[in-house]
């Protein structure tokens, strides 16, 4: 599969989840959920070299980056959408008042996106 068709994926469920584009977690989960689709053993230290590739990459503080994705996964929840997720992956994983931590949300995703095939490094 082209990154055109792994970035087109990610923007789509980001969106379902009800987090708008503009805000500066969108783009940081985006990049997240790609490196953990590349290289899935990196979910065992989100904090600690996660959240630094993504920092680097977008040049910011890895605290920044952190902030920002929470403060997305929080609007996706404020809106009520997180159930989403679950008919967009066709399992039942978040119900309206389940608000999934940043490393939840990001493996999940991650997991679900390797199962349906989109298994390329950034």
């Amino acid at each position: 599969m082209e990154n055109k068709n792994l970035e087109k994926m990610l923007s789509d469920i980001i969106t379902i989840v009800g987090i708008p584009t503009h805000v500066k977690g969108y783009k940081y989960l985006r990049d997240s959920i790609s490196y953990l689709v590349g290289d899935m053993s990196l979910a065992s230290s989100i904090t600690k070299t996660l959240y630094p590739l993504v920092a680097k990459e977008n040049q910011t503080s890895a605290s920044r980056v952190e902030k920002a994705i929470r403060n997305a996964i929080n609007i996706g929840y404020n809106a009520g959408k997180m159930p989403n997720l679950n008919e967009f992956f066709g399992i039942k994983i978040f119900d309206k008042y389940d608000k999934p931590t940043n490393g939840e949300f990001i493996t999940f995703i991650a997991d679900r996106m390797i199962l349906n095939g989109y298994a390329l490094a950034k």
